[in-house]
């Protein structure tokens, strides 16, 4: 329960990623449709950085950027940060406290495989230290 891949959803790698060419408004209702805070912007075989909710409202919104007319790579977060999914949750909690980020890309043998979000650790906390009602 203490490790990385005890409290992360995996997912199927074409919910999880993203094209760099995408709008910005693609991404958006990808994370919307999937339940997802981040997205893995890949192309040609490789992870190249990683988009937020974060990034829409910084980025995009207080910019006035037009969503249907940003792509993704230019407002993308790279490199992406992450951390193999047999660590523990402590790790990963201070790699995240360490990089000031919200999500962090979870691998197995360098293959992204999920993204832990700050909301996993709320999860995480309150199954292991939160009183039970009766």
């Amino acid at each position: 329960m203490d490790l990385v891949k005890d409290n992360v959803v995996y997912m199927d790698e074409s919910d999880l990623n993203i094209l760099p060419e995408a709008t910005v408004v693609e991404a958006a209702k990808k994370m919307r449709d999937k339940k997802l805070g981040a997205l893995i912007v890949s192309g040609g075989g490789q992870n190249l950085g990683i988009i937020t909710e974060t990034d829409l409202s910084r980025k995009i919104v207080a910019e006035e950027l037009i969503p249907k007319d940003t792509k993704v790579k230019f407002i993308m977060a790279k490199p992406i940060i992450n951390i193999e999914s047999n660590s523990s949750m402590m790790s990963a909690f201070l790699k995240m406290g360490t990089h000031h980020i919200r999500h962090v890309a979870v691998t197995e043998d360098e293959l992204v495989m999920g993204i832990l979000s700050m909301k996993d650790f709320v999860t995480y906390y309150t199954k292991k230290f939160g009183v039970k009602e009766k």
